[in-house]
């Protein structure tokens, strides 16, 4: 049986295990049926294989991955999540790229089932 898990663990384990040691298997666990993925003026609704997929896809890109999570504010419902977070992405090329964002997330159920995402600019925040 899994463990009752908050909204907040949910999206420090997406960030911080999945993203940051390649575990695919959590992301399984973590993802909902769907996620709805939104962006300003547009939303995109993904599988769970699909939501899945964006992880696999992003490592087979990467030689090494890290999330830092400067901000997290768990919201009063205990379904919303933010985060601020900072990021270094190095592909197999040995090129590195650091990528700062926000973004939103909900969770169900012990699923994440929507992300808002206006958008991530190359840098770190200051």
């Amino acid at each position: 049986m899994r463990p009752t898990w908050t909204a907040r663990t949910v999206v420090e384990l997406y960030n911080l295990v999945v993203w940051n040691e390649r575990n695919i298997e959590l992301a399984r666990e973590l993802l909902g049926d769907t996620v709805i993925r939104h962006e300003v003026g547009a939303a995109h609704t993904l599988t769970h294989a699909e939501a899945v997929q964006r992880v696999v896809d992003m490592w087979e890109m990467a030689d090494s991955l890290h999330f830092d999570l400067n901000v997290v504010v768990e919201g009063d419902d205990g379904e919303h999540v933010a985060i601020v977070y900072d990021s270094t992405i190095r592909t197999k090329d040995g090129a590195e790229t650091n990528i700062a964002g926000i973004e939103v997330f909900r969770v169900v159920d012990g699923k994440i089932t929507e992300v808002w995402n206006c958008g991530y600019q190359q840098g770190v925040w200051n």
